[in-house]
């Protein structure tokens, strides 16, 4: 199956800001590396910063799917398939974990932007931790400091699992759970109320 132009465009600049980052890759290069003429990659994306946030988007939406795959059918406790789902996935794209890094840390992509994507395709996630607040299980917090926070301690375990040998990585995971359990639940709270 062929690839549209603008799947070449978003997969060509993945690619180069993963590399070079935001200010060391020009349109030129990215439309050059997609085979595509400059005037098409405008054509599909006005600037560099809506290709930035629509990449960003197309990322977090198959985050998102990936989050939301049951692992165990006998789990009642959502929080640890979305963190196993979502560490294992980061891990098998790197150049996609690279890319969440890249915009969780540079200030050149507006945060209030990657706030709605987050609320657009994490809204499972949003939820959930609403949920806990109103059951006295999630601390009392601002739900983006909250998702700032979890999404923090994911990229971190993730940045950290990779770099074990794979027969490490399973272990290292499971045992990270408690880590954003720590970070976010009430101290004495019983986690394990949280449901979807």
């Amino acid at each position: 199956m062929t690839k549209s132009k603008r799947t070449l465009i978003l997969d060509a600049a993945l690619a180069l800001f993963t590399i070079n980052g935001f200010h060391g890759t020009t349109t030129a290069a990215i439309a050059r590396e997609a085979k595509v003429a400059t005037g098409t990659l405008f054509h599909h994306f006005v600037t560099k910063e809506v290709l930035i946030e629509a990449l960003y988007l197309e990322v977090k939406k198959e985050f998102a799917q990936a989050l939301l795959q049951k692992n165990d059918p006998d789990s009642v406790f959502p929080l640890t398939d979305i963190w196993v789902n979502g560490v294992t996935w980061l891990v098998c794209q790197p150049q996609k974990m690279a890319f969440i890094l890249l915009c969780s840390h540079s200030l050149y992509f507006d945060k209030k932007i990657q706030l709605a994507i987050w609320q657009e395709v994490l809204g499972f996630f949003t939820q959930l931790l609403n949920t806990g607040i109103k059951n006295g299980t999630i601390k009392d917090l601002p739900i983006q400091y909250l998702l700032t926070t979890c999404e923090s301690i994911l990229l971190s375990t993730a940045s950290y699992v990779y770099a074990l040998p794979a027969t490490d990585q399973k272990v290292a995971i499971n045992s990270s759970i408690s880590v954003i359990v720590d970070a976010i639940s009430v101290p004495g709270a019983d986690i394990h109320l949280l449901s979807r």
